[in-house]
């Protein structure tokens, strides 16, 4: 068992405007319309970025290459002041709507805009909506030769756009055809029997603290960090609201108003580095086939 406060865990911020929602109609799924829209990204990034200064700690900010292009000065920013930058891809389309050709293309594209502008190696890769699936494998080949040596995309629960239940929850070595590569998933906590995430995102904002707290506290005694994610438009109480189902719109935007304490707290209570650094502490990893993973899902 280990304390709280001797474990380094990852905090990361999935750098996307406040229109970039997966899976449901926002009037902005074609890229030609991003242009027209309010811009909210910058404002929110560096809300994000003193929080971080604030509590002398640095981040990782996987970024759309879209956004990139668009505010190579904001990339560049984050870079100077030491965050690590990581691939979000470059049009935030969901993996398993994507052939692996027009995957490789996507994500060599973003690849190359970020490596560019902030000069990092940029080998840290999530998928837009998590949406990595027993059916999308076939992306860490392509992920491992392009450089990337991390995947912080597969969450061992239920959700929206991806999920693998019952997978495991421990970081491990996946080798591949083209390389190893990283798999670190997202966080999640045992309540009455069922894993669920809670350390980012909608989940962050519509849990009470406590219970957030239990979920590291119970990650921790396991000696396994945490991963902490957010969105810009997270924190942000002036964003443009989407005409989205009930449902959709309880998700997007209950907690929006408690989002930046909560954050300010987590950041005061635990220590939190880059995903690098995260996995830098760790103890050497278990590597795995694919074929050994994929045996393990379905089963």
């Amino acid at each position: 068992m280990q304390n709280d406060t001797n474990i380094l865990n990852a905090f990361c911020v999935d750098l996307e405007e406040w229109f970039h929602i997966c899976g449901v109609a926002t009037g902005f799924e074609d890229l030609s319309t991003w242009n027209q829209a309010i811009s909210r990204v910058e404002q929110n990034t560096e809300v994000l970025m003193e929080l971080l200064e604030q509590a002398n700690a640095k981040g990782t900010f996987l970024t759309v290459g879209w956004i990139a292009e668009r505010y190579p000065q904001l990339i560049k920013k984050l870079s100077d002041a030491g965050h690590e930058i990581g691939c979000h891809s470059y049009a935030h389309q969901l993996v398993y709507t994507l052939t692996p050709k027009q995957f490789e293309v996507d994500l060599e594209c973003c690849l190359g805009i970020l490596r560019d502008i902030s000069g990092q190696p940029v080998n840290i890769y999530r998928a837009p909506g998590f949406s990595m699936t027993r059916n999308t494998f076939w992306a860490y080949p392509i992920l491992a030769k392009h450089g990337v040596e991390t995947d912080i995309s597969l969450v061992p629960a239920n959700r929206d756009h991806g999920g693998l239940k019952g997978f495991t929850r421990e970081p491990f070595i996946l080798k591949t055809n083209n390389g190893n590569i990283n798999i670190f998933p997202v966080s999640v906590m045992n309540i009455f029997g069922k894993l669920i995430p809670f350390s980012g995102g909608g989940y962050l904002r519509l849990l009470l603290l406590s219970l957030i707290y239990h979920g590291f506290s119970q990650n921790h005694k396991m000696g396994r960090p945490c991963m902490t994610y957010i969105h810009p438009r997270e924190i942000d109480k002036g964003q443009p609201r989407l005409k989205l189902p009930l449902q959709k719109y309880f998700k997007y935007y209950f907690g929006i108003n408690s989002t930046q304490e909560k954050l300010r707290s987590l950041l005061k209570k635990y220590k939190f580095g880059t995903i690098s650094q995260t996995m830098e502490q760790m103890e050497k990893l278990p590597i795995r086939s694919q074929k050994e993973v994929m045996a393990e899902i379905d089963n």
